[in-house]
């Protein structure tokens, strides 16, 4: 029991009784290019070369492609959709892996301002253009019949989709 009280009496209850220097605590390391980083590194790219060219193929396909078999209504949102996965994919995947690469920002803090409302802008816009993409199926699905006035209602859901997405992200430039 001594051995046990000896141990615990040399510890000191308040980790600044000995100092502001801790003699105790592990010395800073400075941020480094890890294994993990690595392997996130290797995955963001996989993901990014597949989305580009899944996207850009779809993309191509509705607006010069095959898209004349698509209703006229669902081309726009088609199309909508797989730019906004577009900039997610140009924006946020390679963004995420020069930052896992560099380990800290070098590029200053209007650059810094700029990506990060870019970022934001992608994630929100592929987001509400999912949610305009699942309405227009939602009605479609209740009133198979009321196509005539899809196309307009569409358009005016990917404006409001577009322009949320810009107002969400705007925080981000001031």
């Amino acid at each position: 029991m001594s051995g046990n009280l000896s141990l615990w009496v040399s510890t000191p209850a308040d980790p600044l009784e000995n100092g502001p220097l801790n003699s105790s605590a592990p010395p800073w390391e400075a941020p480094s290019f890890t294994v993990a980083a690595r392997c996130r590194v290797a995955a963001t790219l996989v993901l990014f070369v597949f989305a580009a060219c899944s996207n850009l193929s779809v993309l191509i396909s509705v607006c010069w492609g095959r898209g004349y078999r698509l209703a006229a209504h669902l081309r726009p949102l088609i199309a909508s959709l797989a730019s906004a996965d577009l900039v997610m994919t140009f924006v946020v995947m390679p963004l995420d892996a020069i930052w896992n690469i560099t380990v800290q920002w070098y590029a200053g803090d209007m650059m810094c301002k700029l990506l990060c409302f870019l970022k934001l802008f992608a994630m929100h816009s592929a987001a509400f253009i999912l949610v305009v993409v699942s309405l227009d199926r939602y009605r479609a699905i209740l009133h198979p019949l009321d196509s005539l006035d899809a196309g307009l209602r569409n358009r005016r859901m990917l404006l409001v989709a577009w322009t949320l997405s810009l107002l969400l992200a705007s925080p981000q430039v001031q």
